[in-house]
């Protein structure tokens, strides 16, 4: 090994100074879910953050639910983010300064007077006035809330309204209801027809096929005769990436049904091909026996 000459121990030195530490570069990890806020914990705040709350492991039943306080501008709902479920709220400008409670509650509790369970407090510092008057631009800043949920993969679909899926035109997908809607038919711009949920009392489910012709984007399902939206899914693509084109519902019905009618056809016509067949060849056959006679010598 030869020996580093100063001008090249000065260049190494300044290379492994500009290497990420550790001396060697890595690929970026991938974003970890956020820490689970316990029960009794204390956060700090000022008017105008938005606080995430993210639900404690082994709590079930918390997708759905909402956050509320006083001192938020509006309650946060607690939505599915696999593999956490969490939620947003923004403390109100006009907050004094002070500790506040937290609670969880169902959707209809506050209308119904139920009380909530108390989850977590918040301590709410003071602002100065230049900073209270500026705090209702910073609400106004903030990015709407995400309301699209994402749920794990082997999960039935829909969970909520806003459990959103992504299919591709042609794709068949199996809208799955608990105790709700036997024998009933669902409804979405995005369908080839009206499938209808069938199954038992506890569980129905229907076969759906998205529309070769769906455009790109966000669609809406409701149970037919009712207005609320029941589920919500994204189409994406073209369908053609599987390698062929795509064949929804109605197509294949139609081609089906032009199968079915060729194969009932297709006795008949080889039947009366049979036939006009053999007459030729007896027509033949008897000129043949003519014309040998009328050479014979009488």
């Amino acid at each position: 090994m030869g020996i580093m000459r100063p001008a090249a121990a000065g260049t190494a030195a300044l290379a492994l100074l500009l290497l990420p530490s550790g001396g060697i570069a890595c690929a970026a990890s991938p974003p970890q879910p956020p820490t689970p806020l316990p029960v009794g914990a204390r956060l700090s705040a000022s008017p105008g953050d938005r606080l995430t709350f993210t639900a404690p492991p082994g709590l079930s039943g918390m997708n759905g639910k909402w956050v509320v306080s006083t001192i938020f501008v509006q309650h946060g709902t607690l939505r599915m983010d696999d593999p956490v479920t969490t939620a947003v709220a923004t403390v109100a400008c006009d907050t004094p300064p002070g500790v506040y409670p937290v609670e969880t509650n169902m959707p209809e509790g506050p209308a119904k007077g139920v009380k909530g369970n108390a989850w977590a407090t918040v301590e709410v510092a003071d602002l100065d006035e230049a900073e209270r008057a500026a705090c209702p631009a910073k609400v106004a800043a903030l990015p709407p809330e995400r309301l699209e949920e994402r749920w794990p993969a082997d999960a039935s679909w829909p969970r909520s309204p806003w459990d959103v899926r992504t299919f591709r035109p042609g794709a068949r997908v199996t809208p799955t209801a608990a105790a709700q809607g036997y024998d009933e038919h669902l409804i979405s711009p995005g369908f080839t027809d009206e499938p209808v949920m069938r199954g038992t009392k506890a569980v129905v489910t229907a076969t759906a096929t998205i529309r070769c012709d769906a455009e790109p984007g966000l669609y809406e399902v409701r149970w037919l005769g009712r207005d609320e939206v029941w589920a919500r899914y994204r189409v994406a693509g073209t369908g053609t990436e599987s390698g062929g084109p795509c064949q929804d519902g109605a197509v294949g019905r139609t081609a089906e049904r032009a199968v079915e009618r060729d194969a009932g056809r297709t006795p008949w016509l080889a039947g009366a091909a049979v036939a006009v067949l053999g007459l030729a060849g007896a027509t033949a056959y008897a000129g043949t026996r003519r014309r040998r006679r009328e050479r014979l010598p009488r």
